[in-house]
């Protein structure tokens, strides 16, 4: 009975280990192929395109702040935001 706890209680600690997000990270555009583990309270990978400039961006974010860039909207920015590894291809 004491291994069943055991393996139990082992498996629900290893069921809340977080892994990181990866996302593609180009601050300045270009060609992208880097990529970065995203921190904790990151959990979408966003490309940013900002029209005007005929730039982009690509990197970790969160669900908040995506929100916010695609409220902004418009002629300054579009944003695209995912939630998978290394989906902001």
């Amino acid at each position: 009975m004491r291994n069943l706890t055991l393996c139990v209680l082992a498996l629900a600690l290893m069921a809340q280990a977080v892994v990181s997000l990866e996302c593609y990270h180009c601050p300045n555009g270009g060609r992208c192929f880097t990529t970065q583990k995203c921190k904790d309270d990151q959990d979408q990978c966003i490309t940013m395109f900002f029209p005007l400039s005929a730039k982009y961006a690509k990197r970790c974010s969160s669900t908040y702040e995506c929100e916010v860039m695609k409220a902004m909207g418009g002629s300054a920015v579009k944003a695209i935001c995912c939630g998978s590894n290394r989906c902001n291809r």
